[in-house]
Formats: C-alpha cells, sequence, structure tokens
C-alpha cells in the first residue's frame, strides 16, 4: 500500500513537472509578445510625432500609442505591425494610424475630421436648398473596389491634406457615407422634382464616387428628439431598421449605387395606439378594422377568448410598425395582459 502511495506521489509530481514545463514557455511567449508590442508602440509613437509635425507643421501631444491587432482563425491574438496613436493639439484630440515596424512618415490621420464635417454640412445645405438639422458624415481614404464591407480601411483617416473649402472635390476622390437629417416634415417622394439638379448630383456622385447618403425628414424637432436611432447611414447601412421611427419621420430618401429610393411613412390611429408603414399609395396602405375584435369570433381558438385584437393587413407585404402610448402600455401589463403580434413583420413599440 505504501509503495502504490510512493509510486502514485511520483506520478503526480511527473505530471506536475510536465505542466509547469508547458507553462514556462506559454510565459515566456506571452512577455516576449507584449515587449514586442511595447517596442511597435514605442516605434509608431515616434513615426506618428514625425508625420504630424511634417503634414501639418505643429509639435502633437502624445495621449497614448497602442499596437493595432486581430485574432487569428484559432482566435489568437496577432499584431498587424500598425500602432494607433492618440494625440492632441491644444484644446483638440485626434488620432494617427502607423506602421509599428520600421521608421517612416506614411501613416493616416483624422486631425482634420472636424472641419471636413462643417464643410459638408455647409456643402449639402446650399445644395439642398433646406436647412440641415444634423449630420452624421463618415468616409474612406481611398476609393473601395469590389466588397465595401470586407475593406479594412481606417474610419475617417486620410493620407492626404484636405483643402479648405473642396469638399465637392474631395467627394469625388474619396467614398462618402453620410445622414442628413431636417426637422421640416418634409415630403422627400417629391425632392427629384423640386430640386432636380441636386437629385441628378446626389444620383451620378452615388453611381461614379461611391457616395452612400439617406436625407430624413423628421415632422418636427420634438420628433426627432424622441427617435429611437440616429445611427442610419453608418458604415454606409443607409436605411436599415428605419421602420422603428416611422413614427417620427415624415419622409426619407436614399441614394446609393444600387439605385435611389423615396420614401414616406403614413400613420393610421385606432383606440390610441397608432399603424405605422411606408406609404406606397395614396395613405391608405393599412387596412385596420375600425373595431376590435376576438380572437374567438376570428375562428383562431375554440377557448374563451382571453384578450381582443386588431386586424390590420396592407395592400403590399411589408412592415407596420405598431405605437402604443406608454400609459396604456403599462395599463394592459397592470391588468394581468400583454402585448403580442402574429406577424414576424410586426414591430411593437411603446411611445
Amino acid at each position: 500500500m505504501a509503495d502504490a502511495r510512493i509510486h502514485m506521489e511520483k506520478a503526480v509530481m511527473v505530471l506536475l513537472l510536465i505542466g509547469f514545463a508547458v507553462f514556462l514557455p506559454a510565459c515566456g511567449t506571452l512577455k516576449e509578445e507584449k515587449e514586442r508590442m511595447q517596442a511597435m508602440a514605442a516605434v509608431g509613437e515616434a513615426n506618428a510625432v514625425k508625420y504630424i509635425r511634417e503634414k501639418y507643421g505643429f509639435e502633437p501631444e502624445v495621449v497614448q500609442a497602442k499596437a493595432c491587432t486581430v485574432r487569428d482563425a484559432g482566435f489568437k491574438l496577432q499584431t498587424t505591425g500598425s500602432v494607433d496613436v492618440w494625440m492632441a493639439h491644444g484644446q483638440q484630440e485626434f488620432r494617427v494610424h502607423i506602421s509599428g515596424e520600421e521608421e517612416g512618415k506614411e501613416g493616416l490621420d483624422d486631425y482634420q475630421y472636424g472641419l471636413i464635417k462643417a464643410e459638408a454640412k455647409a456643402y449639402f445645405s446650399g445644395l439642398l436648398g433646406y436647412e440641415i438639422y444634423d449630420l452624421y458624415l463618415e468616409y474612406r481614404d481611398r476609393q473601395i473596389a469590389g466588397d465595401r464591407y470586407s475593406d479594412e480601411q481606417e474610419e475617417n483617416m486620410l493620407n492626404g491634406l484636405y483643402q479648405e473649402g473642396g469638399f465637392g472635390d474631395f467627394m469625388e476622390q474619396h467614398p462618402v457615407y453620410c445622414r442628413i437629417d431636417d426637422c421640416l416634415g418634409q415630403d422627400l417622394t417629391g425632392f427629384a422634382m423640386a430640386n432636380p439638379d441636386a437629385a441628378a448630383y446626389l444620383e451620378e456622385a452615388a453611381n461614379h464616387y461611391g457616395l452612400r447618403a439617406v436625407l430624413i425628414s423628421y415632422k418636427s424637432q420634438e420628433d426627432y428628439g424622441r427617435g429611437y436611432a440616429h445611427t442610419y447611414g453608418r458604415s454606409g447601412l443607409t436605411d436599415f431598421g428605419i421602420e422603428q421611427d416611422s413614427f417620427y419621420i415624415q419622409s426619407y430618401a436614399v441614394f446609393e449605387e444600387e439605385g435611389v429610393k423615396y420614401r414616406r411613412f403614413e400613420t393610421q390611429e385606432l383606440d390610441g395606439i397608432f399603424f405605422c408603414c411606408v406609404d406606397k399609395g395614396n395613405g391608405d396602405g393599412i387596412l385596420a378594422k375600425s373595431g376590435k375584435v376576438t380572437w374567438q369570433e376570428l375562428g383562431k381558438t375554440k377557448k374563451d377568448p382571453v384578450s381582443e385584437i386588431y386586424s390590420v393587413a396592407k395592400e403590399e407585404a411589408g412592415e407596420i410598425t405598431v405605437y402604443i402610448p406608454e400609459g396604456l402600455f403599462w395599463e394592459v401589463w397592470k391588468g394581468g395582459g400583454g402585448v403580442y403580434t402574429t406577424l414576424w413583420e410586426w414591430e411593437v413599440v411603446a411611445v
């Protein structure tokens, strides 16, 4: 028995030693990788200072430098060879993306983003001929070939120097994604007729220069403030999910390479509940019954109905968003009820 115990202890010790031997190289590898990343960050920081000094003529303050990493197929963290350096000049903070593997002064930065966005807002305001309430702007350094989602360019980073007053030329040289909001309650389905020159230019820019733009007209500033998402247009996703704000948006227009879209929303109110969808006709796309009917009357169940429902249909397939006033919504829940839909296209929102 004692011999067996001795053998077992030896086996455990051997296993522990093997594990320790395996663990040591792993620790060494992690330590070496950390030191390599720190060395890359130092090289990138020095490169970024030289790059900004030469490009803009001032001495930047370094806030932080960090080696860029990605995960490979095995989820292992690997360096890309580039470094992100956060810097400051006066009250302005900005970022530089540059090599950390060797000395050099070729990089990208977003120092001029504020200037470019301000000039973009003025440019589009003049082009469209109305007051812009808010503008989201995103661009890339070079034109994108093929699938834009596979391109790994940094957002809002430029290698070249933006020439003040030249946003029109800039848009023809760089792919631009933008969202232009107004609070004028416009019917943008008539935009091409009201402003044919602007519509033609935006369509041309979408077809030839990579522009992806969505114009959104909210019913009022109050409705803009109530909006659920102000993220339309990001990464070139112009109107994805915009139906969730159909109660607050009067209309919108999309300009992208895939085509041009003009849409307005219609709303029908029944018993304090609002049904919204894209208006594809004369404002009568939603066919909601004037009263509530029970499940039993619709033949959906042979048991006693547990609630009442609304019967809603559309002339064409599409999404209907249902807005329920918050007071009514909680009144239903407190009474032990709930809000349910039987069509996947529906979206229920408490307002």
